[in-house]
């Protein structure tokens, strides 16, 4: 077994030994938990409704221009994602409708450089996959945030997104220190919570080194029979640097 194989089943080890070593007292203290996610979930949704009408009656009532309607425009999509995954928590819904991976990919990465000052290269092919939309975007959340973090400010994450036989593969290289020392603190909270994800899912996840030096990060996700493309493949997205600065604040 290699390195990328050894790193990709002690991940997956760890979210399932968290919820299956339970000790005589630990179901009441994680259906207290669970209790309480729900219920900060509950709050959190007209909060973050306030804040997306907020910014769009900022948009619409005191006429900023372009960079600043762009900034609300950004902030009520956040606060939008926000609700929708706290609404996914709530309600777990059984139906679940065809979601494009890509656009949600491309998304996610406009809203990466914002926060980071390093480069994003971006390799996006149309996909579609039957996965709710907030567990897509919680994913490529934490794919981007811990590549951005092992990167650094002067770094390269590379994403890409294509079609695999049946499968949509989604990857995030970095050019950090790849699998040299441990995965601790927000990075191993990270990717627990990318394998919980997709296992739920039922893809998978393998980690290896990645040609930036760093690792790669890959999702394989069951996907939808995809329609003939036209005119070749889909949109090749030149990196470029972020905005953001070094300490991941967005410039004012």
């Amino acid at each position: 077994m290699n390195s990328a194989t050894k790193l990709a089943v002690s991940a997956i080890d760890t979210v399932t030994a968290s919820k299956g070593d339970n000790t005589e007292g630990e179901p009441a203290a994680d259906a207290t938990e669970t209790r309480l996610l729900r219920e900060l979930c509950h709050d959190l949704i007209a909060p973050a409704a306030s804040i997306k009408l907020l910014a769009h009656a900022a948009c619409t009532e005191s006429d900023p221009d372009l960079a600043v309607r762009d900034r609300l425009q950004l902030i009520a999509n956040e606060a939008a994602m926000i609700a929708e995954i706290c609404g996914q928590v709530l309600d777990r819904p059984r139906r679940i409708d065809p979601v494009r991976l890509d656009a949600l990919t491309a998304e996610a990465v406009a809203r990466a450089q914002l926060r980071y000052r390093g480069v994003v290269e971006r390799v996006i092919n149309p996909v579609t996959v039957l996965v709710h939309p907030a567990v897509v975007v919680r994913i490529l959340n934490n794919l981007l945030s811990n590549a951005c973090r092992a990167a650094g400010p002067h770094g390269r994450v590379r994403v890409q997104v294509a079609l695999d036989s049946a499968h949509a593969r989604l990857s995030v290289a970095d050019s950090g220190q790849g699998l040299v020392g441990p995965r601790v603190g927000r990075t191993a909270l990270g990717l627990e919570i990318i394998g919980s994800l997709v296992l739920g899912c039922g893809g998978t996840v393998q980690m290896e080194v990645s040609d930036l030096g760093g690792l790669c990060v890959t999702v394989s996700l069951s996907c939808l029979p995809q329609p003939e493309p036209q005119g070749g493949r889909g949109p090749v997205l030149v990196g470029r640097p972020g905005p953001g600065r070094e300490d991941g604040s967005v410039p004012g």
